[in-house]
């Protein structure tokens, strides 16, 4: 079974995301949820985004590097909307990673560095009318998802019909239970 490193989004380390880590632990795999906010949540995006603001996504990011050194065991990285950065980066410069799986976030597969790792497989949650990203995260997504016409393409984008975009998160007010289960389950088949 896999052990997975999950980061979280701007938030913090809710209940909410502890939660879904459980639903996904419920697969016989475990995870790992280093806070990269070191112990601080918010109630509300505005304060977590500001929070983000204050301490850098440059610092983020490195949380997130570093963490991959203290869960060496670990073959999967996952991260929801701000955590996707930590998780895209770590998945593109360190080699020991297999998948990356992406939620309500999605970044170039460039980002941190020139071609995506051809090991690594990618799997991309969003939310169709999430207004944080319909315009630029879902277009991206679209341009390099696997399909009937481009089967080579590294991805497998999976878009869900709801404007929230902490859809996964039970302690928001957005959570939407059957598409989180719906997602889990798509989780527990790729780490299969």
């Amino acid at each position: 079974m896999s052990q997975i490193l999950l980061f979280h989004h701007a938030l913090g380390l809710t209940e909410g995301v502890r939660a879904l880590a459980e639903m996904i632990e419920a697969g016989g795999h475990t995870v790992h949820l280093p806070d990269l906010y070191e112990g601080q949540t918010f109630a509300s995006v505005e304060e977590g985004v500001a929070h983000l603001q204050e301490v850098g996504m440059d610092e983020i990011v490195a949380r997130g590097v570093a963490a991959t050194a203290e869960y060496r065991q670990a073959s999967v990285l996952a991260g929801i909307s701000m955590g996707v950065c930590p998780a895209f980066k770590a998945a593109q410069t360190v080699p020991a990673f297999r998948a990356c799986i992406a939620m309500s976030a999605a970044l170039p597969l460039n980002a941190y560095a020139p071609l995506w790792m051809p090991h690594v497989a990618l799997q991309v949650h969003l939310a169709t009318e999430d207004p944080w990203v319909k315009d630029e995260d879902l277009p991206l997504a679209r341009s390099y998802a696997s399909s009937d016409d481009e089967p080579d393409n590294p991805a497998d984008l999976f878009e869900y019909d709801t404007a929230a975009h902490l859809f996964m998160d039970s302690s928001t007010d957005g959570y939407d239970e059957a598409l989180t289960d719906l997602m889990v389950q798509r989780i527990h088949e790729l780490l299969r």
